[in-house]
């Protein structure tokens, strides 16, 4: 064999144990130590290790191998995900969000998913998260101080509807029977929405969803022999209760209990606030509209909302800012609490 082949088999060899030692163990590598085991100069394999970043760092667009002053080391299970900046953003939000919603068995799980998220990134963007988790704050105010019961419950209720099953629960001491439709999270709170059922098997002619707060319906239990009735093969059952399910939540503007659906008509008095409601999308279906009035700067019509109880919140929060013109018999309603409030709370 003639020296150049010689010499070109002993660097490919060489390329491919680099490769072999940085896939089993990451390291880092003393640069002078692995030219002594290779039998080179310190600088001919910085020229090896600086080929292997131009063919795989650079073509691939990720940090598969990283090279600092005196060592080098792999990074290939986390330079799979080498994240864009708007998708990191995106990642930490989500991450953080939901960290308020647990404790205890969920905390451990959700440390242990954050560990594995972390090894998939490269060791910068989980440098920037962690920091960036330092200066994030999510008011926990309002959430359960029990949350444990609601990983149990929510894991049978997904389970029912993945299988059609029936879910059986107490609330307010009494034995209630659900056909879940889908588990809806608003304002810190989850709610199950599905048809009701006096028994397991009787289903009722005229399919009426409603929804209920998963932390007033206890002791949650999925009936395995137990399944829905609505007349589809499971997948078709699966597919209307999806659609159903996105109809109804559309109408609920994050409502915590029916009611009979009605269409508000609130008059807006100040400049800022009519700024301030028009920036958001209280309901899919809302409008607002700039005032012809004397007085009234805009009005915003809101319709098909399925719960007074939250529509009366949200106008009084808003206090002398906003009248409520329609409904009538609900502007008497608001009324009279204003009244109460005055004589009776703050006289």
């Amino acid at each position: 064999m003639s020296k150049i082949h010689k010499n070109h088999k002993q660097y490919r060899e060489r390329l491919l144990t680099i490769l072999a030692d940085l896939l089993r163990d990451p390291g880092p590598y003393s640069i002078t130590e692995m030219a002594n085991r290779f039998q080179i100069t310190p600088r001919k394999l910085r020229d090896d290790i600086q080929y292997l970043i131009e063919k795989l760092n650079v073509v691939n667009q990720r940090e598969y191998i990283i090279r600092e002053r005196g060592y080098y080391k792999g990074n290939f299970p986390r330079a799979v995900a080498n994240l864009s900046p708007q998708v990191r953003l995106y990642l930490f939000l989500a991450l953080k969000q939901i960290d308020p919603v647990l404790e205890g068995e969920g905390k451990k799980a959700f440390d242990e998913f954050l560990r594995h998220v972390y090894s998939i990134l490269a060791e910068e963007d989980v440098k920037r998260l962690k920091e960036w988790a330092d200066f994030y704050h999510i008011s926990q105010f309002g959430y359960p101080i029990q949350r444990s019961h609601f990983y149990k419950s929510l894991s049978e209720v997904f389970e029912a509807v993945r299988y059609c099953q029936i879910i059986k629960f107490r609330k307010d001491d009494q034995k209630r029977y659900l056909d879940p439709f889908c588990v809806y999270y608003a304002k810190q709170t989850f709610y199950i929405v599905g048809q009701y059922l006096s028994l397991p098997d009787e289903y009722p002619l005229k399919i009426e969803i409603r929804h209920t707060r998963l932390d007033r319906m206890n002791n949650i239990e999925r009936l395995n022999r137990h399944y829905s009735q609505l007349d589809r093969k499971p997948a078709e059952i699966r597919d209307y209760k999806k659609r159903r399910s996105s109809e109804y939540i559309k109408r609920m503007l994050e409502a915590e209990f029916n009611g009979e659906r009605e269409t508000y008509v609130i008059n807006i008095f100040e400049q800022d606030v009519f700024r301030r409601i028009v920036e958001k999308a209280w309901h899919p279906y809302q409008s607002t509209t700039p005032s012809p009035q004397p007085g009234v700067v805009g009005q915003i019509r809101i319709p098909n909302i399925a719960s007074w109880y939250e529509m009366k919140k949200w106008i009084l929060g808003w206090g002398s800012s906003v009248e409520l013109i329609e409904p009538q018999e609900k502007r008497l309603e608001i009324r009279d609490e204003i009244r109460r409030l005055f004589l009776d709370r703050y006289k």
